[in-house]
């Protein structure tokens, strides 16, 4: 077999763009890295967020409460008592809907 040698021209410049354009075709080693790393990550935090609801379907209710559902009405029924408009429970719906953690980020 014989090995392929690079294509010598007399002007080094030359020499260094036929050697790029030859290594074009090649895939590239960091963008695949990168690639990977982003692909694992992605997949990791999948892996979490099923293995936090998970957790989450277990607790015992007055814990799931606390870690779900507290936190948003304590900060929601501190800004009613702050505003204190004339339909306080359409006022914590609203909040409440407004400022939900889980909502997806847009």
């Amino acid at each position: 077999m014989e090995e392929s040698k690079p294509e010598v021209t007399a002007n080094p410049t030359e020499n260094a763009v036929v050697e790029a354009e030859k290594k074009e075709g090649e895939p590239n080693e960091s963008a695949n890295a990168v690639d990977e790393a982003a692909e694992g990550k992605s997949a990791e935090k999948a892996a979490m967020a099923v293995q936090n609801k998970m957790n989450v379907q277990s607790l015992p209710i007055r814990a799931y409460l606390d870690q779900t559902v507290v936190p948003i009405l304590l900060q929601g029924m501190s800004q009613l008592v702050k505003e204190r408009p004339p339909n306080p429970v359409e006022y914590l719906g609203t909040y409440l809907l407004k400022n939900n953690p889980q909502k997806p980020q847009q």
